[in-house]
């Protein structure tokens, strides 16, 4: 357990989950007032409703959805982003011919990977995608499928690369497409129709919001089946919606959203910098480091460096000691001893997989906590091998 004070912290994992930003929680205090349950008639609930119904709207404008008109997008609020890709999939794929096959990859959520694993077990043809040396789909065996759903990953959280949903939904018009955005919304601009996605998965704790709520962004005529029927949501996902906590995600999404490419350009400034130090402070005491997927289009606030030699969870440890918080992979899998997937996919060396650790960064990353970072990484983090 590290002895560092938590205000001495530098904490480097805001890909697993972020700081509630201060306005978030004020406003989720505010909406706490709004006691009454939403689905009731009377005035405290019919007071619940209309803010739930407007909070959900500026999740959707912010998004660039339409909230008006036959063809308006919806969102449907969830527990996560776990249970929004699986909504999704379940959804989409529901009925129908069961040879139109989901197509995925081993970069996207464990969630996903488990919901495509239970549809195989239904009897639903389900194809795990290739990836190349950057974690990014290999469309190949796309051209193959005359129709299916394809779930994606638009910013793969084990290596921060980029793909071109834009580009597939073009060339694969006959595919739904669903993304999982988790990582993405905020740190790149993200508009679901310029993507064509039929669907797009979020999370509020990524954003500096609250944990507990995501949402799955239904776009114009997408239809699905409910995976928790309920009369709540429109009747696709059952149980009492947590207004508070809707508010929260709102201006998490509002924030992220509005100052998109400010932030990007910080993070990135901050990323860059924290890896050449962490780079040079291995090589410095002997040990090869290697940037995961440095050539490619990247997200700003994730960089996966593999020190060859060294094992990536006694790094973590060793890290955590000296009161740096870094990742060996994903949170969803952080207690496993499993690489990770996207990295064993997209055909890496063992000495790489083995050796990789995840540093994020987020809204309340500061130049300072870089220099903590900087000054640990040179005099505890390799001082000895793990």
């Amino acid at each position: 357990m590290s002895t560092v004070h938590p205000r001495q912290r530098c904490y480097l994992d805001h890909a697993a989950a972020t700081p509630i930003l201060p306005e978030v929680a004020e406003a989720m205090q505010e909406a706490a007032a709004v006691y009454g349950n939403p689905s009731s008639p009377h005035a405290a609930g019919r007071e619940a409703r209309h803010l739930l119904e407007e909070t959900r709207e500026r999740i959707i404008a912010a998004l660039g959805g339409s909230c008006s008109g036959p063809r308006r997008d919806q969102l449907l609020l969830t527990s996560g982003a776990t249970e929004a890709n699986q909504m999704a999939i379940a959804g989409l794929t529901a009925g129908g011919d069961t040879h139109a096959p989901l197509l995925y990859s081993a970069r996207d959520h464990a969630g996903t990977s488990a919901a495509a694993r239970q549809l195989a077990a239904a009897g639903r043809r389900v194809i795990q995608l290739p990836l190349d040396a950057n974690s990014l789909l290999d469309p190949t065996p796309l051209s193959d499928a005359a129709e299916g759903v394809l779930s994606t990953t638009l910013a793969c959280s084990q290596t921060g690369t980029l793909d071109d949903v834009a580009a597939l939904a073009a060339a694969f018009p006959q595919l739904l497409i669903h993304v999982d955005a988790v990582q993405a919304v905020g740190r790149v601009p993200v508009r679901p129709a310029a993507m064509a996605a039929s669907s797009l998965a979020l999370a509020a704790h990524k954003l500096g919001g609250p944990r507990g709520i995501g949402g799955l962004f239904l776009r114009g005529a997408t239809r699905i089946a409910p995976l928790l029927p309920g009369s709540q949501e429109r009747g696709l996902r059952g149980g009492t919606e947590p207004v508070a906590l809707a508010v929260g995600f709102a201006v998490a999404v509002e924030h992220a959203v509005k100052r998109q490419a400010e932030e990007a350009q910080r993070l990135a400034g901050l990323r860059d910098r924290c890896e050449r130090a962490l780079v040079e402070a291995a090589r410095s005491a002997g040990v090869e480091a290697v940037v995961i997927g440095e050539g490619a289009a990247r997200l700003p606030h994730i960089s996966v460096v593999a020190l060859p030699g060294r094992n990536r969870q006694a790094t973590v440890m060793a890290a955590d000691l000296a009161g740096i918080c870094l990742a060996s992979g994903t949170a969803c899998s952080s207690g496993s001893s499993e690489p990770s997937p996207a990295l064993v996919a997209a055909g890496l060396p063992s000495s790489l997989i083995d050796s990789a650790i995840r540093l994020s960064l987020g809204w309340s990353t500061t130049a300072e906590d870089i220099s903590r970072a900087t000054q640990a990484f040179q005099t505890h983090l390799f001082c000895r091998r793990a």
